[in-house]
C-alpha cells in the first residue's frame, strides 16, 4: 500500500495543477511566486523489489538478463525521479549529480558523480545489481567498462518527447514490477498534456525563444535543432530561435542579432550569471529580448530531464513565456 500511494500523492501533484490567466500569473510573479529506440520487457515479474529474472531489451538493442532490481545504479535525472514516483525509491542504491527531483534522492542515496563522468570503479564499488542508466551518459570508455563487468546494464531512451516519456515510464515500470503504477502515472502525465494542449490552443501567439546553456569565450552556447531545450520551447508554444543550428553551438554578436529572440531561456542554476553577461553584451541590447529584458528561467532538470514533470514544466513556462513583455 505504500508504493501505492506514493505513486498517487505524485499523480495527484501532477493533477492538481490549476491553469492560471495570464494578468493572474503577472500579478503573482510581480509578488514573486513565481525516437531513436523504443525499449522492451521480454518477460512478466512479480510486484515485488525482487522480480523474476526476464529478458529486457534496451534502447540499444541489447538484450539484457535482470536477475533483481533491488540495489539499482540510476544514472540519469529522469529515471531517478520516475523510479520514485513509481514508489520504488527503496529500490535505489545510488544516483548521479543529475538526480535533483525528489530533493531527497541526492540527499540519502549515494553519489555517482555527473552522468557524463561516471567512473566505472565507482560505480562498481557499491555493487548494484542493476544499473540503469541513460543513453547518453557517458563517458563512452566508462559505460564500455559497466558492460563488459557482468553487472546487468541497461540504456534507456533519452528522446526528448511526450511520447518517450511514456514509454520510459512504462519500461521503468516493468523492470521494477510496478506495472499498475506505471499505468497509473502515465494516466497523470497524459492528462497534464491535454492541460498543455489546451493552454497552446487558446495562446496561439509564438515568441522567439533562445536557450542559453552557457558562455564560452564571451559568447553565448546556445540551442539549435535536437536538443532537449528545443524540444521544450516547442512544447510551451514557442518557437525556438536557434533552430536553424543543429545541436548546441556558439553564437557571435553578429549572428545573435539574427537571430532576434523574444525571450532568453535559462536554468535557474546559471541564470544569474548568465543574465549579466548578455545584459553586458552590445549584441544582445539590439535583440527584442535585449531591448525588453526578456528573460525566464527554471531549474535545469525540470527545464530538460523530460520526465514526469515535464507536462507541468512546460505549462509553466508557458505561463512565464506569456507574462514577460515581448513584441506581438
Amino acid at each position: 500500500m505504500k508504493k501505492q500511494s506514493t505513486t498517487k500523492r505524485y499523480c495527484d501533484q501532477l493533477i492538481a495543477i490549476p491553469v492560471l490567466s495570464r494578468r493572474s500569473l503577472g500579478g503573482m510573479l510581480a509578488l514573486g511566486m513565481a525516437s531513436a529506440c523504443i525499449p522492451r520487457i521480454g518477460l512478466a515479474q512479480d510486484t515485488t523489489n525482487a522480480v523474476t529474472p526476464r529478458i529486457v531489451t534496451d534502447c540499444r538493442g541489447r538484450r539484457v538478463t535482470v536477475h533483481n532490481a533491488t540495489r539499482i545504479a540510476s544514472i540519469g535525472g529522469t529515471l531517478t525521479e520516475t523510479l520514485y514516483a513509481l514508489g520504488k525509491s527503496s529500490a535505489i542504491l545510488a544516483v548521479d549529480q543529475t538526480s535533483t527531483y525528489p530533493e531527497q534522492a541526492l540527499k540519502e542515496k549515494k553519489d555517482l558523480g555527473y552522468m557524463r563522468a561516471i567512473s566505472s570503479e565507482g560505480v562498481l564499488s557499491l555493487r548494484p545489481d542493476l544499473v540503469l542508466t541513460m543513453n547518453d551518459a557517458g563517458p563512452p570508455a566508462a559505460m564500455d567498462q559497466l558492460v563488459a563487468s557482468g553487472v546487468p546494464v541497461v540504456f534507456v531512451d533519452a528522446t526528448p518527447s511526450p511520447e518517450a516519456i511514456e514509454q520510459r515510464t512504462r519500461f521503468l515500470a516493468d523492470i521494477v514490477g510496478a506495472q499498475a503504477e506505471g499505468e497509473q502515472l502515465c494516466g497523470a502525465i497524459a492528462g497534464q498534456f491535454r492541460q498543455l494542449e489546451a493552454w497552446r490552443a487558446a495562446h496561439t501567439v509564438k515568441p522567439r525563444v533562445l536557450f542559453v546553456m552557457r558562455m564560452t569565450n564571451n559568447r553565448p552556447m546556445a540551442a539549435g535543432k535536437g536538443t532537449a531545450a528545443d524540444a521544450m520551447i516547442s512544447l510551451a508554444g514557442g518557437v525556438n530561435a536557434g533552430a536553424d543550428m543543429q545541436g548546441y553551438k556558439i553564437v557571435d554578436q553578429e549572428n545573435l542579432v539574427a537571430l532576434r529572440p523574444d525571450i532568453i531561456l535559462l536554468m535557474d542554476q546559471t541564470a544569474t550569471t548568465l543574465r549579466s553577461a548578455l545584459q553586458a553584451d552590445p549584441g544582445f541590447k539590439l535583440t527584442p529580448a535585449g531591448r525588453n529584458n526578456a528573460f525566464v528561467s527554471m531549474e535545469g532538470e525540470r527545464l530538460l530531464g523530460f520526465g514526469p514533470r515535464t507536462p507541468q514544466a512546460a505549462l509553466e513556462l508557458a505561463r512565464m513565456m506569456a507574462a514577460v513583455s515581448y513584441p506581438v
